[in-house]
């Protein structure tokens, strides 16, 4: 069974995070996913002036269950919006997720007004159709 919850010690957040090869960081928030009690991966979250950024969302070394990363990648996602945050940023683009998988979450590449590209998500009506989003990176259709 799939549970998604909060890591509330932050000694376990930092655990979580060495098993996963990310970097911990002390300000984000975070959620651990974990299969039938066995921690399977990490997701690291913080909120920022210009938005939430989620600042790494990893598996942990040797597991393999993207199903589980993106359900916790969307908690993560609702639980911005539900705060009231429109603005959202995915930045674990060196060694997290392909392009493919952050699109699926509802991310789109766009110009980050430095010259370079970021990932990025207006909340605004998000969940109210959540199935319709992260179709951004898929084959177009006729339609």
């Amino acid at each position: 069974m799939l549970i998604i919850k909060p890591i509330q010690d932050k000694k376990d957040q930092e655990e979580y995070c060495a098993l996963c090869g990310c970097e911990y960081d002390v300000d984000c928030l975070a959620y651990g996913a974990f299969v039938d009690e066995k921690f399977v991966g990490i997701c690291q979250f913080i909120y920022l002036t210009d938005g939430a950024h989620i600042v790494s969302l990893r598996q942990a070394r040797g597991e393999d269950d993207l199903d589980a990363l993106f359900i916790m990648g969307r908690q993560a996602m609702n639980f911005i919006d539900l705060s009231g945050t429109r603005k959202a940023w995915y930045d674990d683009v060196t060694d997290g997720m392909t392009a493919d998988f952050i699109y699926r979450l509802g991310f789109d590449k766009r110009d980050d007004g430095n010259g370079g590209t970021a990932y990025f998500v207006d909340l605004t009506g998000f969940f109210e159709n959540p199935c319709a989003h992260g179709k951004a990176g898929s084959a177009t259709s006729d339609e």
